[in-house]
């Protein structure tokens, strides 16, 4: 499994509801894409992956359980690289 880099943080929620949306799935808090910057994340509820590919396919790779183990796409969430300083 990819390792998580310090200073990088979960997703925030996504405000929407997304279960309209096609090539969404469930993403347990621990999965990997957790903490990738491109998921749009609901809780509980379906998510999707932001650069999914055409058909509905997420670039991850997942294991036999079901749990992303590697993504090509990965973009950690961290909000420190994430933020621009207002002058």
């Amino acid at each position: 499994m990819q390792c998580i880099p310090g200073g990088v943080i979960q997703v925030s929620p996504h405000p929407f509801s997304l279960i309209s949306e096609q090539s969404c799935r469930y993403i347990s808090d621990d999965d990997l894409c957790a903490w990738c910057s491109h998921l749009l994340y609901r809780p509980g509820e379906l998510s999707q992956c932001g650069i999914s590919i055409p058909e509905g396919h997420w670039p991850s790779r997942c294991d036999d359980d079901g749990y992303v183990q590697f993504c090509p796409s990965l973009c950690h969430n961290n909000p420190h690289e994430n933020t621009k300083e207002i002058k």
